[in-house]
């Protein structure tokens, strides 16, 4: 525990540098560098995000690995994994929407379990952190999962995927079963700024297929610290390495598996 409390105390040294790198250049007139498919784009900050906080870890962490989201896989000799992205919501900010995020997560390679999250919003310099049987903050001030027990009465959250061509059935059946059965669904644009909603009380339920670990890895902690479930879309065990989540309270989640099929 003292090892990922060293981390954290580390991490939380550079953030606000780097949402301040983030907010400064969004301002920027052409962002684009790169598209990895046609509606899926890399911009500047993006590499730039990445660059700094790898370099950071790197420095301070030489013997840890680190998977990002920009194509970074350095394997260490450490029993801990940093798994970063520098920034969710890439679309976002390139059309200077200002729902974005930063999202990091530690993962013991020995017990195979993210002990620490981070989650920060530049925009609203908020940032929610998570520590294994340690509770769940935004700012210092402690995070509680949302009490809706019932399903009209609670706001769901999803996401797109980019190859939504191929997933387009299973989304229209999902969005029909929420539309139908829930207050109203909503979609940021950022699948870490959604799962720290979650936490924070401000959705009570977020669901997204085809999800990588760096857009799952900070914000189940989070949320599971914070008194919520995460599991996979059936309501099969989480892993973050499977590219799904369903998360909400533990009332509400139990009632989604129990009565439909997602």
């Amino acid at each position: 525990m003292k090892d990922i409390i060293i981390r954290e105390q580390k991490i939380l040294s550079i953030i606000d540098e780097v949402m301040e790198y983030l907010r400064i250049t969004q301002n920027k007139i052409d962002l684009i560098i790169e598209k990895k498919g046609e509606i899926d784009l890399v911009t500047e900050a993006d590499k730039g995000s990445e660059k700094r906080l790898i370099d950071f870890i790197l420095k301070n962490f030489p013997h840890d690995s680190i998977l990002g989201e920009e194509g970074s896989n350095i394997i260490g000799t450490s029993d801990y994994k940093w798994i970063i992205d520098p920034l969710d919501g890439t679309t976002n900010y390139a059309h200077k929407i200002p729902l974005f995020s930063i999202s990091i997560g530690i993962e013991n390679l020995v017990s195979k379990e993210i002990e620490f999250g981070l989650i920060a919003l530049p925009f609203f310099n908020d940032v929610y952190i998570a520590r294994n049987k340690n509770g769940s903050f935004k700012n210092k001030t402690q995070l509680k999962i949302s009490s809706s027990s019932s399903l009209i009465e609670s706001l769901t959250c999803t996401g797109f995927p980019y190859n939504r061509r191929d997933e387009i059935e299973r989304l229209l059946k999902n969005l029909k079963i929420f539309l139908l059965n829930t207050r109203g669904i909503r979609r940021t644009g950022s699948a870490a700024l959604d799962l720290a909603w979650v936490a924070d009380g401000k959705f009570d339920i977020f669901y997204e297929t085809n999800l990588n670990p760096w857009d799952m890895s900070a914000g189940s902690i989070i949320i599971k610290e914070a008194g919520g479930v995460v599991s996979k879309m059936d309501g099969s065990e989480f892993d973050v390495y499977f590219p799904e989540i369903l998360a909400s309270n533990p009332t509400l989640h139990k009632e989604i598996i129990s009565n439909f099929k997602l």
